[in-house]
């Protein structure tokens, strides 16, 4: 999908323009976060841009639970990955420039990233697809608790230390927050000017957004910012913001601000400005497959409609810019609560807005079976069912046949009872849904779970007997961190200083894998069958050595 093709939509969708009045804006608004007023906790701000103007604005909930203080349109707000778009912005203002090219190698600006003896270019950084890992898991594997600082520093000592890349650069999409640490850092090698200036003098101060900085210095102290908090049972907890990620994250801003730059990126779609339009130039994959993440902005279509969006969440901040260009309108949510919704939420806006123009699609939909009656169904044909089958890597479920009811069990999680409602269809009230089982003889050999198909296998059962061969002391030379595992009644433990002691388990369906808090150990044996080390992958991350001592 490239920018020819979204012109098109574009133009095509801005034909059916038709303004919605801020009164029904507000009161399409007041009916969806009425629940974060009148009561004591944290909630959002609401900002409609429409047709260049501001629409619609208002504050919901609190932005201190300590002082009581109320949510404003001109509160302050980390707001995380959508800052990935003004780091887009200045890279496409650069290679209009002619001062850079999406295609240079990122060694010609950045000495300092391993040669790993493939090419990585400045596309790969924007597009998501260079292979760099990501910093937030691989640092939490060195050793950061989340609750403390991640700075830019140590950000740039991980990845000088990366020792290999997680794929083939341009190979598959894989978010990076460290390949737009890495845009920042070209930004500073090509201008002489660290990212927080550039950004102040080139985006800020022209646009006159006088709430918003880059924040340099997680210390500083900044006017009118809100406290970010999370529910743990039925309580707020204060959550620790203490981030310093140039290019990924780290903008404080406002949604007044905020306004100020969706209005210009609006008028710069409309000019066919090609500093903006790059902006929202998406890519291929080295096998031709699409990839709908542009410059710091995802490109899709929303149901027949073109939607440009990017959502954050960090330390309890939760935001997203979403703008609808063909209808020349912008919803954006910042809000301080932790477990708020900010992409569904935003769509729930749109869908309140103009939900008329959304094309309806035929696609897969999760059937509700709660209100339909209780069936009985033999054992015979329950027993069949009772066997695991992989939902995806790592994650399994297992049910089994107890006093004649089917009893359910996914990685992790409590054991949990059923309900049949035919032969075939299996409900987990505590689900909230459904397993439908497919390809039965002897045994049911498929289930499937929210329309994804889950194959039977037969579980690896580890014998803690042998855990023994595991234990002994593990270094990662990549990230200069030491796991200590050891065996603890029947039960195969890590031990790291500063993350402290837990269990690790073995994987259903893969020998020698185990899993645990800080992500996949797949133990790696010598042609002797001697435990000699482990690969690490934690979330993004994939494959960090560990050398057995």
């Amino acid at each position: 999908m490239k920018i020819n093709f979204i012109l098109l939509l574009l133009l095509g969708s801005s034909l059916s323009f038709a303004q919605v009045s801020p009164g029904l804006i507000e009161k399409k608004s007041d009916s969806l976060f009425k629940f974060y007023d009148g009561r004591p906790g944290p909630g959002v701000a609401v900002l409609v841009v429409q047709d260049g103007k501001i629409a619609f604005e208002k504050g919901y909930g609190l932005a201190s639970l300590e002082y009581g203080i109320k949510i404003t349109p001109t509160t302050v707000f980390d707001i995380a990955s959508v800052s990935k778009q003004f780091t887009g912005y200045a890279i496409s203002t650069l290679i209009q420039q002619g001062k850079i090219s999406p295609d240079d190698d990122i060694h010609k600006y950045l000495s300092d990233v391993p040669d790993f003896g493939k090419k990585i270019t400045i596309r790969n950084l924007i597009h998501h697809t260079s292979g760099l890992r990501d910093w937030p898991a691989g640092l939490h594997a060195a050793g950061w608790r989340w609750e403390e600082a991640f700075g830019w520093e140590d950000i740039m000592r991980m990845v000088k230390q990366q020792k290999d890349l997680d794929f083939e650069p341009g190979s598959r999409y894989q978010y990076s927050n460290t390949g737009y640490n890495m845009l920042a850092l070209i930004v500073e090698k090509v201008t002489g000017k660290t990212f927080p200036v550039w950004a102040d003098e080139n985006i800020f101060k022209p646009l006159q957004m006088n709430s918003s900085q880059v924040l340099k210095d997680y210390s500083t102290v900044i006017k009118d910012v809100a406290g970010s908090y999370y529910l743990d049972g039925l309580k707020y907890h204060k959550s620790s913001d203490m981030l310093t990620a140039w290019g990924s994250s780290s903008i404080f801003t406002t949604v007044e601000d905020l306004s100020k730059w969706v209005i210009r990126l609006q008028k710069g779609w409309d000019e066919k400005d090609p500093v903006y339009m790059r902006m929202i130039e998406t890519d291929k994959l080295n096998n031709g497959e699409k990839n709908n993440y542009a410059y710091g902005n995802e490109v899709m279509d929303d149901q027949g409609l073109v939607n440009i969006n990017h959502t954050g969440g960090w330390a309890g901040f939760a935001t997203v810019i979403s703008t609808y260009p063909g209808e020349k309108t912008t919803i954006i949510l910042l809000s301080n609560n932790g477990n708020f919704d900010s992409y569904g939420r935003a769509n729930n806006m749109a869908r309140a807005l103009f939900g008329n123009k959304f094309k309806t699609t035929a696609g897969p939909v999760r059937a509700d079976y709660s209100h339909k009656p209780n069936v009985k169904v033999d054992t015979s044909i329950l027993r069949k069912y009772a066997n695991t089958y992989k939902l995806g890597d790592g994650w399994y479920v297992t049910f089994t046949l107890e006093d004649g009811k089917l009893m359910v069990q996914a990685t992790g999680e409590p054991k949990f009872a059923t309900e049949a409602k035919s032969d075939t269809v299996i409900w987990v009230p505590g689900y909230s849904s459904s397993f439908t089982f497919r390809e039965i003889s002897d045994k049911a050999h498929t289930t499937y779970y929210h329309n994804n198909s889950a194959p039977l296998i037969v579980p690896i059962k580890a014998d803690p007997s042998k855990y023994g061969q595991y234990a002994g002391n593990y270094y990662s030379p990549e990230l200069e961190v030491t796991y200590k595992i050891y065996v603890d009644k029947d039960r195969l433990m890590v031990h790291h200083m500063r993350l402290g002691d837990f269990a690790i388990s073995p994987d259903f369906g893969t020998a020698d894998l185990f899993i645990g808090d800080v992500g996949q150990m797949q133990f790696v044996k010598d042609g002797n069958g001697k435990i000699i080390g482990f690969k690490l992958s934690s979330g993004r991350p994939k494959n960090i050595r560990f050398d057995k001592q």
